[in-house]
């Protein structure tokens, strides 16, 4: 009973405390913390959620989530991918994002500045060696780390049309790519949910938008991807309850055939008669109710009661003298005592044994 008892506690604590783990975590991703900055995911000032929300509150707009590598992206939409490292501007990522406005889609590329990661400049505020975006596209970066809101601008040839700047600075540039176009824009901070709230840069939101009608946010530049798993399915379709409940029975059944609940009592031998007959049956009986040493004596008394009268007194003396010295060998004995009471020798008497 002890046992029993400190099993349910350990069971009930286990409970609880998954119950809590699974409330915090809850909790972080509703506020989106664990989220890049600017994934349309993450709700505070960082992150992009509130324009997601927003546009997709608006009449004729479609506005969804990209989790797909960028190979797998269907046409036509304008395509998001916000607060991107200059640095992950690569010669792939601009065959991609070129691939995809070639394909029909508006492609936007905001940045994000980040000191750390521009390396060495010259005077002018141009990085010394040649990027993948200044050899592909033929772009320069200008880094002015005085500005604080916009602290890169652009510099692209004529191919490119302007499309936002901050007096002499280029911050939005354009360029269309067969039924496509891509907009390179230097800041991601207009499409935050800071700016969203003030409200103070929205028209640049529907520049980056133009005329389609179908907007997506990419996820997967963030490392947020589908990954074709169970566990992915079952995030999809909203069964992370249903799954913890089979996990918790799947472990009390495991629990249960492992150890017995309550723990078992002594454990009985096994039965060694099966009773299937009469004569089996009245072995069992005896075996259970009747000692070996007094097995003799007790047949001798069960005889005796019904052929007392039929015996000469000495034949039954002789036979109680043999019944006493009978504790270890009852079958000799018994077949001793049959010989004594057999007389003649060529027959037997009336109700011998």
């Amino acid at each position: 009973m002890k046992g029993a008892r400190t099993l349910a506690v350990a069971l009930v604590l286990a409970a609880g405390f998954t119950w809590g783990i699974l409330q915090l975590f809850r909790s972080q991703f509703a506020a989106g913390n664990f989220y890049p900055e600017y994934s349309s995911l993450r709700t505070d000032a960082k992150g992009a959620k509130l324009l997601f929300d927003s546009l997709s509150r608006v009449p004729g707009l479609n506005v969804t989530r990209n989790y797909l590598p960028l190979d797998y992206f269907p046409g036509k939409a304008a395509l998001l991918l916000l607060g991107l490292n200059p640095e992950a501007l690569d010669h792939e990522f601009l065959q991609h994002a070129e691939a995809l406005a070639r394909r029909g889609n508006r492609v936007v590329v905001a940045l994000s500045y980040q000191a750390s990661s521009q390396g060495e400049e010259q005077a002018g505020g141009k990085a010394k060696d040649k990027s993948p975006l200044e050899e592909v596209w033929h772009v320069q970066l200008v880094v002015d780390p005085k500005e604080p809101r916009h602290p890169l601008s652009l510099a692209a040839p004529s191919e490119w049309a302007v499309r936002d700047s901050l007096g002499s600075r280029v911050i939005a540039i354009e360029r269309a790519f067969d039924a496509g176009n891509v907009l390179l824009v230097a800041e991601s901070g207009d499409f935050s949910n800071e700016s969203t709230i003030a409200a103070d840069h929205l028209d640049r939101v529907s520049t980056a938008i133009g005329s389609q009608v179908r907007v997506a946010f990419d996820e997967a530049h963030f490392g947020i991807a589908e990954s074709g798993s169970v566990v992915g399915l079952v995030r999809r379709f909203r069964l992370v309850g249903l799954t913890l409940g089979l996990v918790i029975v799947g472990a009390l059944a495991l629990l249960k055939n492992a150890s017995a609940f309550p723990p078992p009592g002594a454990a009985r031998g096994p039965a060694q008669y099966t009773g299937r007959t009469s004569f089996e049956g009245l072995v069992a009986l005896l075996r259970r109710h009747v000692r070996a040493k007094d097995l003799v004596q007790t047949c001798w008394d069960e005889w005796l009661k019904a052929n007392r009268r039929q015996v000469p007194p000495e034949r039954a003396s002789r036979a109680a003298a043999i019944v006493a010295g009978a504790s270890r060998h009852p079958l000799e004995a018994m077949r001793e005592i049959q010989a004594g009471l057999s007389w003649p020798p060529s027959g037997r008497a009336k109700g011998e044994l």
